[in-house]
């Protein structure tokens, strides 16, 4: 097979090479701006704010959001609030925040303690408008997916009063990224870790 470059005495070859030489370099520049602009992109996962937190807040903002809130803080990775619920009930909330040299971990739960009254929830009991938010934006992220990685997630459909993924369980999303989400009108659980090239 000919080379059309070796032969470089006449002026149409000369041509041929500076085409190809052309296209090459366009070419690689296509790529390399292709690779900047996904590798600039955000993770859906590190938008999403957990009682006003999320895997980029600066570590040093974190105690005045919380506190904010109403949260106490209890240690340097624990902050908790409690508030009145129906039947001599309380609601508790926690917000814990493990943070390494490489990763994040923010964790959110909410849960009923005390009273004598264990009735069950009415039926139009929905998952609170203070979490909802969150909670969508969560399911979306993970869940907004082709069927198969659907499926294999295990998302099951969000109803007004639960939304899970991985039967509540936690979620290995991709090397960096790790989700569990089990929300209802009784209790909560969420948790995302970035770590890595991730966070």
């Amino acid at each position: 097979m000919n080379n059309p470059c070796a032969h470089n005495s006449r002026p149409a070859y000369w041509r041929t090479c500076a085409g190809i030489w052309s296209f090459a370099a366009i070419f690689l520049m296509a790529i390399q701006g292709l690779a900047v602009a996904t590798g600039s992109q955000k993770h859906p996962l590190t938008a999403i704010e957990i009682a006003g937190v999320s895997l980029t807040t600066p570590a040093e903002k974190i105690p005045d959001i919380l506190q904010a809130q109403g949260y106490t803080q209890v240690n340097s990775s624990l902050y908790t609030k409690s508030e009145p619920a129906p039947n001599g009930r309380s609601t508790v909330y926690r917000v814990e925040i493990d943070d390494t040299a490489t990763s994040r971990e923010l964790g959110y739960f909410r849960s009923l303690t005390g009273g004598r009254n264990k009735s069950p929830s009415s039926r139009d009991a929905t998952i609170p408008d203070s979490e909802i938010t969150m909670v969508r934006q969560l399911y979306d992220a993970v869940c907004n997916v082709g069927e198969d990685l659907q499926s294999e997630r295990k998302c099951a459909p969000p109803q007004p009063a639960s939304v899970m993924i991985n039967h509540g369980m936690m979620l290995t999303v991709d090397a960096n990224y790790s989700v569990l989400l089990k929300a209802s009108d009784s209790s909560t659980s969420v948790v995302v870790k970035g770590s890595g090239a991730g966070r």
